[in-house]
């Protein structure tokens, strides 16, 4: 019995000792789970409860029907690209004296061609006592009737670089897509290195001694930088 009273107060403080261990063991791994779901929570969201697969194959659905939409819209950009070459946009007037005995250079000659040099050239001849006025049509630079050196000239001032029949200008080229999806990684290939640095910063987010005073609801990005993709 003497023995047993002797010990107890060694047995009650190892017990003391034992409880703030691992209370302490308890508050650490508190600390730990409370900043992985912090990091869950900044990659998946706050808005369903899903694992790591099951995003990734809805992140991936979703990059293939962002990829199939850029395609589309990009087919439709060349065909509108393709048709603004087409489009009557180019113009120029080129004045002058018709006849010696009229001044002020009120005649005229106005070219409104496409970038292949297919439109039409109007001319107003002004007299003294009469004026006239021409209409001519274009097509890829051949106009079906003679031109006059001032039409020649509204045609050369409205595109100085016509296109060839053809040939598509520089807003018809095709935009670059977006690189195809990488070949699917072999069985025992040594990750790249992308994939070593996303280890690593999962591995930092789970130290010790990261800080975790940061409100879960309440994470915001700082103002001025982009998020990471």
């Amino acid at each position: 019995m003497q023995t047993v009273r002797d010990i107890a107060p060694y047995v009650a403080l190892a017990g003391v000792v034992l409880s703030l261990v691992l209370v302490v063991l308890v508050l650490v791994l508190w600390t730990s789970v409370r900043r992985l779901r912090r990091a869950q929570t900044l990659v998946m969201g706050h808005h369903e409860q899903r694992d790591i697969v099951g995003l990734v194959m809805d992140l991936d659905s979703q990059v293939r029907n962002l990829r199939e939409a850029v395609e589309i819209l990009t087919d439709q950009l060349d065909e509108h690209k393709a048709q603004l070459d087409r489009s009557l946009t180019n113009r120029a007037i080129v004045r002058y004296d018709a006849f010696r005995d009229a001044g002020g250079e009120q005649s005229a000659s106005f070219a409104l061609v496409d970038s292949y040099r297919s439109g039409v050239v109007f001319s107003a001849i002004a007299a003294r006592d009469f004026a006239r006025f021409y209409v001519k049509h274009l097509t890829n630079g051949v106009a079906d009737r003679d031109l006059s050196p001032e039409e020649k000239r509204a045609v050369e001032a409205a595109v100085p670089r016509p296109l060839k029949a053809g040939e598509d200008g520089p807003r018809a080229r095709r935009a670059p897509l977006p690189a195809d999806e990488p070949p699917p990684p072999q069985a025992g290939a040594p990750p790249d290195d992308e994939a070593l640095k996303a280890f690593e910063a999962l591995a930092e987010l789970d130290a010790p001694g990261a800080d975790s005073t940061a409100d879960d609801e309440s994470f915001t990005w700082d103002t001025g930088e982009e998020p990471p993709a």
